[in-house]
């Protein structure tokens, strides 16, 4: 993606939030990527590193295994790292997402620019005003479901004339089916799982819907929130797909926050939650694709009678039968 650079060896340091601590963080090169239809917002030639004048010094916010984000002392700026897998393939899918959605009318941050190092890529972010959404008891739970139907009906409006898959954009390699790019997602030992061929079967059997954009992560914390406007981060993740994943996507992390911050099974707000409409095997698979990311125990956390009892639910029940799902997995010490 974008052009052959020599990476900087030099280092910059930034300052960790909140610690006495430092980050050495590698110089980005002197030309930082452009790609494709969005070249106009990532060309930076000739401008100061970001870690330089006008843009730094930053501090770290938080880290994750993948990636990390820098918000600047000014409270301007968000640098965003990309780390470990494919990270220029990462930074390439969130920042063409973006342009994408602007279009269809998504409030999104702006980009200010982009690059690269030896192993890493980087895109600056302008700072949006507001607060990231949260899951509390009352008025929170609330807009973040209608948050999420509102996006919903800007990014799943639309039949795509194109194969489902990662990112927007589609390769000439892509020939998936819905049911096969959805099956995609597990790890490799999951085929070797006794509910993996009646899951396959179950999203075979069900109608999925037209292919459609997705943001593919989405949970309370990516809407930001000032006053009555609302935009959406975070879209590294995103895919094209049935717009039912999206939904589900919103449910699990919606059951899963809830549960782990101490709500009962019979606390949940089920009636709200099935304004989502999920059909329940594509909530077993998001729960499934949860627990194979938590080895090395978590798919034992599954049993077979919570999990069929979710695959065969009507969509008024599938809530109930995820928290079931969830709850179990949660007792049998499944980190969140």
């Amino acid at each position: 993606m974008g052009t052959t650079m020599e990476p900087s060896t030099d280092e910059h340091v930034v300052s960790a939030h909140g610690s006495s601590k430092t980050v050495a963080m590698p110089s980005p090169p002197s030309i930082p990527i452009g790609v494709g239809e969005v070249a106009e917002i990532t060309q930076a030639q000739g401008r100061p590193y970001p870690w330089r004048v006008p843009f730094g010094p930053f501090r770290l916010q938080h880290e994750k295994t993948h990636s990390r984000m820098l918000r600047s002392e000014t409270g301007e700026v968000l640098l965003k790292e990309y780390r470990v897998i494919t990270p220029e393939a990462r930074q390439e899918r969130e920042a063409l997402a973006i342009a994408g959605a602007e279009r269809l009318g998504v409030n999104v941050p702006k980009i200010l620019g982009a690059g690269t190092t030896e192993s890493t890529a980087w895109t600056l972010f302008q700072l949006l005003p507001g607060s990231p959404g949260s899951l509390r008891p009352g008025q929170s739970l609330i807009d973040f479901v209608d948050q999420v139907v509102d996006l919903g009906t800007e990014l799943h409006s639309r039949a795509l004339d194109a194969a489902p898959g990662t990112g927007w954009f589609v390769s000439e390699k892509e020939e998936w089916t819905q049911r096969e790019f959805l099956m995609s997602q597990f790890s490799p030992s999951a085929s070797s799982r006794p509910w993996w061929s009646d899951l396959d079967r179950a999203l075979e059997a069900t109608v999925l819907g037209p292919v459609v954009y997705l943001h593919g992560d989405l949970k309370a914390e990516h809407f930001i929130v000032d006053h009555n406007r609302v935009a959406v981060v975070d879209w590294e993740a995103c895919a094209r797909g049935p717009a039912c994943h999206d939904r589900a996507d919103a449910l699990f992390h919606a059951l899963r926050d809830l549960l782990y911050l101490g709500w009962g099974l019979y606390q949940l707000p089920h009636g709200l939650l099935q304004r989502f409409q999920v059909p329940g095997p594509v909530m077993a698979h998001r729960v499934l694709l949860w627990l194979d990311r938590r080895p090395p125990h978590g798919m034992e956390a599954a049993s077979r009678r919570n999990l069929d009892r979710l695959m065969l639910a009507e969509p008024a029940e599938v809530s109930r039968c995820a928290a079931d799902l969830l709850s179990a997995a949660m007792r049998q010490g499944v980190p969140r």
